[in-house]
């Protein structure tokens, strides 16, 4: 007697087996993969909240503060004269020029720092950007252009959402908060770091 299993007939058996092999290797592949894409999205998310720690620690530095404390200080004095882009214009501008080539390149997401930075993106826009336009004829150059991008990224999503636009009268109020905000902080690190008792 000839065995269904093997010779003439049995080639359905092994067309079966190859069948099931392919399968439980496409399954094995397909949950490595998955489970490399998970681990890939924690690194990335790891790496936009490691940089936006960064971030956010070089926007409130003492130096990063003194410099919004100054700009705003002259902006509130004098709204008429603060068309000169000194160089406490250019340090905030630089920073955000920063911020424009993260978004440029996806090493953040321009939702993320929609959350975490377009109030400033928008308002120092709005204050520096005269100042801008003539260091651009300055320099022949189009400098700060990723700034620029960054600020029309910004405030795209929050058309979207609905959010004021910036205006003269919204400006002034965002240089009173600045103001009041970096003063504060500043004053705190005159004092020193604080005891609470036990």
């Amino acid at each position: 007697m000839q065995s269904h299993y093997w010779g003439v007939g049995s080639e359905w058996l092994w067309a079966f087996g190859q069948f099931v092999v392919v399968a439980l290797t496409l399954c094995f592949i397909a949950r490595q993969v998955k489970l490399q894409t998970k681990q890939t999205q924690i690194e990335t998310m790891s790496h936009v909240v490691q940089a936006v720690c960064t971030i956010q620690e070089r926007w409130h530095s003492e130096a990063m503060q003194r410099v919004r404390f100054d700009v705003c200080n002259r902006w509130n004095k004098d709204r008429k004269k603060f068309d000169e882009f000194d160089g406490a214009c250019e340090h905030i501008a630089n920073f955000f020029e920063e911020l424009g080539t993260f978004v440029k390149i996806g090493a953040i997401p321009k939702e993320t720092m929609w959350d975490v930075q377009s109030w400033n993106i928008e308002y120092y826009w709005g204050m520096l950007e005269n100042g801008i336009v003539g260091n651009r004829k300055e320099c022949e150059e189009h400098v700060y252009s990723d700034f620029e991008e960054l600020f029309r990224l910004m405030r795209e999503i929050s058309d979207t959402k609905g959010a004021p636009s910036v205006d003269d009268a919204s400006i002034d109020k965002f240089v009173k908060r600045e103001i009041r905000a970096t003063k504060a902080c500043l004053d705190l690190r005159k004092s020193g770091p604080v005891h609470v008792g036990v």
